[in-house]
């Protein structure tokens, strides 16, 4: 059996993914022009074809004093935690899970022919670093069109069928 939609769904494992070319304020454009949150996740294709990952907040943390912060491109950035993938019918829900559990970053990304389609997060943090829309938006800065930039979208946790969504 492949890894649960109903798993793939749940608010603990939302994401935005991005292209290695994204730039931090591409990214967080993606995010508001999904409706998402601080705490959702940012999967990144690294340049070496790996996956990185990392919270939004945790992102504006390590960035929030940066000038010129908007313009950083993710592709190459070291602070993004190494995560494993697998492809979704590789696995049943509970042994990805469990995979999850024992990667350090306590992610698992989820790919349907090699494109993130979910999440799994297994260690949530609840007292991660709160901060708010506005200053997220200053971090990505105030003039990111996301329809100028929909190349380096790759996929998000927004879909009817919880199987994540590509863009086009």
């Amino acid at each position: 059996m492949p890894i649960s939609d109903d798993a793939l769904n749940d608010p603990k494992n939302s994401f935005v993914a991005v292209t290695a070319d994204a730039t931090v304020g591409q990214a967080v454009a993606a995010l508001q022009a999904l409706g998402g949150q601080p705490w959702w996740h940012l999967v990144v294709k690294r340049d070496d074809g790996s996956w990185g990952i990392t919270r939004f907040n945790d992102l504006f943390a390590a960035l929030q004093r940066m000038a010129a912060a908007s313009e950083v491109r993710l592709g190459g950035r070291k602070d993004l935690a190494a995560v494993q993938t697998i492809e979704r019918d590789a696995m049943e829900t509970r042994a990805a899970q469990s995979l999850a559990r024992k990667n350090s970053a306590g992610v698992l990304i989820v790919l349907a022919q090699g494109v993130p389609i979910g999440i799994l997060a297994e260690n949530v943090r609840r007292a991660a670093l709160s901060i708010s829309s506005a200053s997220l938006s200053d971090l990505g800065g105030k003039y990111v069109n996301l329809k100028d930039y929909g190349a380096i979208l790759l996929a998000s946790s927004k879909t009817s069928s919880g199987a994540g969504k590509t863009a086009k």
